[in-house]
């Protein structure tokens, strides 16, 4: 695992040649990307703005190794896939093009070296290689055009959106209508961002004394689940995130907190259970309800079902909203050896970060929960 000073000055370089090459200077702006790549930031945005930059500046072939380096550690990024079609598809005309000098050239000399050729003859076979090579590049861009909309088409049903992460160790993850919110449990900070042209921006850092596992927002507040101290922390949205009550909380080893609307909602990885909470004064116990998580480090409402995200297992556990919390299905994650670190489902999308890297993926649901 990088060093956290390191992804932090990898991360400033990102943006500062997102910066240049908004302005148009693009030596310094590649200079900038390269530096993020060569201090650990090996992420496909970050190839992809290389390649967009390269591409600004007309080094074609520098910018398709880009791409499709990008393509190569995210296959489903839509924008990378776009740029590279763009970009071949513009590297075939160009191709064309000179091939039609080069032959336009060689027919020159020819006629030079044929003088009893007819001007009339010169005129109709010039305004013909016109002609055919008018309708060649007309073709090709039609074709381009063509094979980029239906690539955008096809790709864009069930997107996977891959997003830059300010931190390799989210702990949790929460998404609202105004903002994203990630928690790092070992910075002991929270992130407030939003999703700008496909890139997730950071615009608050709050640094905290407690060790976010959890968090949500319900009655106005901010609520952290620290599992250290083992509480819920209540905190009013100022310049600080300041704490104005903190509860205990039923189990030994809380691991997730939730709210309905109505009631919070915890889960304890020790006791295997699922504690749901009045919002008083002592954020009371009213109900107990058994886990069948081994290890839960997830439990949400959609605002029709809850779900329960078993890290052990890596198993997803949807239930019923009713007395008994019944399980309706269950739904098994193909997470190719990665450990989930945060995780958030919500009615269009399931939100993960995974240990150790700086990145944020946005499935849609129906993509990702499959039995």
């Amino acid at each position: 695992m990088p060093a956290p000073e390191t992804t932090h000055e990898s991360m400033r370089h990102y943006y500062r040649g997102r910066v240049f090459e908004s302005t148009g200077e693009l030596d310094i702006a590649i200079e900038e990307y390269r530096k993020a790549v060569d201090l650990g930031a090996d992420y496909a945005d970050i190839h992809n703005s290389l390649g967009r930059t390269y591409a600004k500046k007309g080094s074609f072939t520098e910018a398709k190794q880009e791409f499709e380096k990008a393509l190569n550690i995210n296959p489903h990024y839509l924008d990378a896939q776009r740029n590279l079609t763009e970009l071949e598809t513009r590297l075939f005309i160009k191709s064309r093009q000179e091939q039609e000098v080069t032959e336009g050239q060689k027919r020159i000399t020819e006629e030079k070296e044929q003088p009893k050729i007819t001007v009339a003859r010169k005129v109709k076979r010039t305004h013909t290689r016109i002609f055919t090579t008018k309708n060649i590049i007309g073709a090709i861009l039609v074709l381009g055009l063509l094979l980029i909309i239906s690539l955008t088409v096809i790709l864009s049903k069930g997107k996977i959106d891959t997003f830059i992460s300010p931190s390799e160790n989210i702990s949790s993850i929460l998404a609202d209508k105004e903002a994203v919110w990630l928690a790092d449990w070992f910075r002991q900070e929270i992130y407030k961002c939003e999703v700008v042209k496909g890139d997730m921006v950071v615009r608050r850092t709050y640094r905290l004394s407690s060790v976010p596992m959890g968090l949500v927002i319900a009655k106005g507040y901010l609520w952290t689940l620290d599992s250290w101290s083992k509480r819920i922390n209540r905190h009013i949205f100022d310049d600080e995130l300041t704490i104005t009550a903190k509860f205990g909380v039923p189990g030994s080893n809380p691991s997730a907190i939730c709210m309905d609307g109505s009631n919070l909602w915890t889960t304890d990885s020790v006791t295997h259970k699922i504690y749901k909470h009045a919002i008083d004064s002592e954020l009371s116990v009213i109900a107990t309800f058994d886990n069948p998580a081994a290890r839960a480090i997830g439990f949400f409402f959609d605002g029709k079902y809850y779900w329960t995200i078993d890290g052990d297992k890596d198993m997803i556990y949807k239930h019923r909203n009713d007395i008994k919390l019944s399980i309706v299905r269950n739904y098994k994650m193909d997470l190719a050896s990665k450990k989930i670190s945060g995780i958030f489902i919500d009615r269009k999308y399931v939100w993960l970060a995974f240990e150790g890297e700086k990145q944020i993926i946005r499935y849609p649901r129906e993509k990702f929960l499959k039995s």
